[in-house]
């Protein structure tokens, strides 16, 4: 089982990715942290963002709004950085933002990058998820993203 902060955790409530891009660590990290190049890929396919602030450091806050086209609806989500280590990891919150305005629920993103040349592994994660339903909606999303990102380091090179 997963912990986080000591507490044993149902593997439904963490998510857990791992993948490798065709890209050297500092430009996967440029592209997850940069808001002109994290618009150019981010979202689930079929997703446009619309809107991408990033105020990158401990404490800053990030707030992206996704434009919906067929099954991906209109979506601000954002949060605040917590760690910092270019190029190697990023800690950060995630909520939606609900229709009234207000936060939803919030988990933690936690992204390693390791350097692996021209390529770099990332172990994503993140927690802890109300239920696992909730969970198997964020790892469509995260693993589409990935694709998307994918794509776009593999197109710019």
């Amino acid at each position: 089982m997963a912990q986080v902060e000591g507490i044993e955790l149902n593997s439904a409530q963490v998510l857990e990715i791992t993948r490798r891009f065709s890209a050297p660590r500092s430009v996967v990290f440029e592209a997850i942290t940069q808001p002109s190049v994290f618009k150019q890929w981010w979202g689930p396919k079929g997703c446009d963002c619309s809107e991408c602030e990033i105020d990158l450091r401990e404490g800053g806050t990030w707030q992206t709004t996704l434009i919906g086209a067929d099954d991906c609806e209109t979506n601000k989500v954002g949060g605040t950085y917590q760690e910092i280590d270019t190029p190697s990891k990023l800690v950060f919150t995630w909520a939606w933002t609900q229709p009234d305005g207000s936060r939803g629920d919030e988990t933690v993103v936690t992204i390693h990058l390791f350097d692996e040349g021209e390529k770099t592994l990332m172990e994503f994660s993140q927690a802890v998820f109300s239920d696992a339903d909730q969970c198997q909606k964020h790892r469509y999303g995260w693993e589409s993203a990935c694709d998307c990102l994918d794509l776009y380091l593999l197109n710019s090179q």
